[in-house]
This record gives C-alpha cells, sequence and structure tokens, in this order.
C-alpha cells in the first residue's frame, strides 16, 4: 500500500472510512474543525437550516463562526436586513460573529487562531482554498451543505487527485508574490489541475512569509484547481508559536502517490499582468505597458495585508497619484489596517490622494462594486479576480501592489522606478 499525499492525510485524519477508502476519487464523510458563513450566501444559509431542522441546535457552537466581510457598510437595505439575519441567529444559538469592520474571514480565521495546520475548514466562499498556505485544508461550500455541516459537524468530499509541484529558482523586487502567483496560475491552467489539489515544494518556501503564500494559494480558484497546499514548515511553525498555538506536524508520506508531478521554473521572474476577461490571461507587463487605467483597488483577500500595502508605499511615499486615478485602499483586517495606522502608512497613502474605504473583501463580492466606474473606467486591481462583469462593467486587470502604485501614479500601467533600498 502507498503512503498518502498530504490533502489525504489529512481527510484520513477527519474521516471514519478505512485506509483503504482513500484514494482519489472516492467519496468519504469528514468531520469538520469548522462551519463558517458571512453575509453573502449566510441569510440563505440560515433559511435552510431553521425550515429543515426547526427549533434544532447546532452541532457544536464552539466550531461555528459567522464573519460578514463582503458588504462592510451594509450597502442597502437587503444587505443591511441580511447583516441583521446573522446577528440574531449567532446569538440565539451562541455562536462567534466577527462583525462588519473586522475583516475578511478567511484571513480572520489564521490570523485570531480560529483554525490552524491539519485542520478542515468549510465556508461560502470560493477562496477558501486559500489557508492551504497554512496547511488547511480550506474549501468552498453550497448553500446546503452548509446548512447541513452546521446540524451534524459533517461533511462530503470527493478526495481529489494530487499534483506535486516544484517551483525552481529565485526572484529579486520588484518582482514579488502576486507575479509569482499570477506567472503559476498561468502554468498551472495551462498544464490541467481542474478539480485537483496541488503540493507546492521548492527553496523558494524558505524565503515566502505566510502572507506571500496566502497569495500565491488564492489563485488557485482561477486556475481551476480545488486547493494549493503549502506543507506546514519552519515558518508555518513559528507564525503560530507567535500566537501561541500548538498543533500536530502533518507532511505528506515519502511515498505518496501524485497523479503528476510539475517543476515551473521562476528564476528571474519578471513582473507579470493578468488581462481582461479571465485571471488566467497573463501576460508580461512589457506586453501592456502604458494601457491607461482610471481606478486603482489595493486590497482583496489576495494582496491585502500590511505587508501589501507597505509595498505600494514604498512607490508612492512623497509623491501624488496621477489626477485622472482613482485611488482606493481597502486592507484585509482591521488589524492590517490598525499596523497602517499605527506606523504611518496610511498617513502616507492619504498624502498621495489615496482613499481608504474599511476593511473587507474589496471589489471581488461586488461589496464595492462602485470603486470600477462604469462600461469606460479601466481598473487595475491586486485581487484575484477579472472575469468581465464581475468586480466592474469595465476592463479589469490584476497585478501586484508595487505595479498598482506605480500606476496609480502615471496613469498607466507601469513598472516601479525605484529601489525600495535592500
Amino acid at each position: 500500500m502507498t503512503g498518502y499525499t498530504l490533502i489525504e492525510k489529512i481527510i484520513k485524519n477527519h474521516s471514519e472510512a478505512s485506509g483503504d477508502e482513500i484514494f482519489p476519487d472516492n467519496i468519504v464523510w469528514v468531520n469538520l474543525d469548522l462551519v463558517t458563513a458571512r453575509d453573502y450566501a449566510g441569510p440563505q444559509v440560515i433559511d435552510l437550516f431553521e425550515n429543515n431542522y426547526q427549533n434544532s441546535k447546532t452541532f457544536d457552537a464552539d466550531k461555528i463562526i459567522f464573519t460578514p466581510d463582503c458588504y462592510p457598510f451594509g450597502n442597502d437595505p437587503k444587505h443591511a436586513i441580511d447583516q441583521e439575519k446573522l446577528r440574531v441567529f449567532t446569538k440565539k444559538h451562541n455562536i462567534k460573529l466577527t462583525d462588519l469592520g473586522s475583516g475578511i474571514g478567511s484571513h480572520l480565521l489564521f490570523k485570531k487562531g480560529y483554525s490552524k495546520p491539519g485542520d478542515i475548514v468549510i465556508g461560502a466562499d470560493s477562496h477558501y482554498n486559500l489557508l492551504g498556505a497554512l496547511g488547511i485544508l480550506g474549501l468552498g461550500a453550497g448553500d446546503v451543505m452548509l446548512a447541513f455541516a452546521l446540524k451534524t459537524g459533517k461533511y462530503w468530499i470527493k478526495i481529489p487527485e494530487t499534483v506535486k509541484v516544484n517551483l525552481k529558482g529565485d526572484y529579486k523586487w520588484p518582482t514579488t508574490a502576486k507575479d509569482l502567483a499570477l506567472f503559476v496560475l498561468k502554468e498551472l491552467h495551462d498544464f490541467g489541475i481542474t478539480g485537483k489539489a496541488v503540493e507546492f515544494y521548492g527553496e523558494i518556501f524558505s524565503k515566502l512569509t505566510i502572507d506571500e503564500r496566502v497569495t500565491l494559494c488564492s489563485l488557485i480558484t482561477e486556475a481551476t484547481g480545488l486547493i494549493g497546499i503549502v506543507p506546514p514548515d519552519e515558518i508555518t511553525e513559528k507564525y503560530y508559536k507567535e500566537n501561541q498555538i500548538s498543533y500536530d506536524s502533518i507532511r505528506a508520506d515519502v511515498d505518496a502517490k501524485y497523479s503528476s508531478e510539475f517543476t515551473i521554473d521562476i528564476q528571474d521572474l519578471d513582473l507579470y499582468i493578468a488581462c481582461p476577461p479571465h485571471p488566467h490571461n497573463v501576460k508580461p507587463i512589457d506586453e501592456v505597458i502604458g494601457t491607461e487605467i482610471n481606478s486603482v483597488i489595493i486590497g482583496s483577500c489576495t494582496n491585502g495585508s500590511t505587508s501589501d500595502i507597505h509595498e505600494a508605499v514604498k512607490i508612492l511615499k512623497n509623491k501624488e497619484v496621477n489626477p485622472n486615478v482613482r485611488f482606493a485602499i481597502i486592507p484585509a483586517t482591521r488589524s492590517d489596517f490598525i499596523d497602517i495606522n499605527k506606523d504611518g502608512s496610511m498617513i502616507s497613502l492619504l498624502d498621495s490622494g489615496g482613499n481608504f474605504f474599511g476593511t473587507g473583501c474589496s471589489t471581488c463580492a461586488k461589496g464595492q462594486y462602485g470603486l470600477t466606474g462604469g462600461t469606460t473606467t479601466i481598473t487595475l486591481t491586486t485581487g484575484n479576480r477579472n472575469t468581465q462583469g464581475k468586480i466592474g462593467p469595465g476592463d479589469v486587470y490584476l497585478a501586484s501592489p508595487v505595479v498598482a502604485a506605480a500606476t496609480a501614479l502615471n496613469g498607466k500601467i507601469s513598472r516601479p522606478t525605484i529601489d525600495r533600498g535592500v
């Protein structure tokens, strides 16, 4: 009998299935460590739960969190009513609620220590798989399964095939983890990983922070993959130790069987842009240099952390954005917002002409749809989606925070022109 991949081992540890039943394409039931819902889909989940399990308790209130993060200001009466439904339900069932302004739910799960390596977590978010950056099996789930999980704490999983991906080489600034993520997205999309898990390896991970790993794993959905997982290592362990959280070490077996192995050469990687109308339409920046941009947005679960905003500050400090550009910053979480306030980054970006729009999911869920403008507005964002109509009616480009900052300065897609001094 061969060993298990990392995702197979996580599933095995949460299932009553025998070891012989843990193989690709087999369906098994797992016991969940955490069930979450948000203001997008959360109200429907509550309705399903209350209609199908009348007068019933949830399986374990301590393993459920509601994280409204899509519509940070209750943009209209409908969303305000939806958010109130979450508050009423969580109070009734004694469930934890991270209310408006707390930030993006998936980020709160690891920043607040609600989830740890080896866990299985589900939520109404197709980018919950970014938790793979910390060795967590995070999965997006539909309304019906979430309501069922609230009652039972269980979820069925079709065990995916796993592709072992080795990232070979290194790169230098101004190339960042976002350029890496976009390049890997294109390569994996072309290679074909639909419905598969990806295990990442390579010496580059000894240099990638947790935030940078999150950036990489957050784009696996756009490559049509199920999840990208970075095996927990010393960086992961240090991160959780700083939060006084311990966990059992978990890694793939040396004799694990992978559906395929794929090496991606990232040596001297350049800057990349995802062009409309799809995230996988990735091109070297030189092919789109000079494209006029009217709206620049730094934020999202892909690039809304403190470190991402710091990258923009290094470009924009003591400079002013182009008068024809609307420049918005949406920190991923309240803690990120506090950090950039304390260290002066917020003032620096305000002085440059930037505007802050609370914390949350940025434009991805149409929660702040107006930031992108109308049909003639061309947007560049650090987010993960640019599908036509998803975050605005005009064309949308995806790029790193440093490219976003340089673009805001010039009013057109630009390379950064300064060295950050390291």
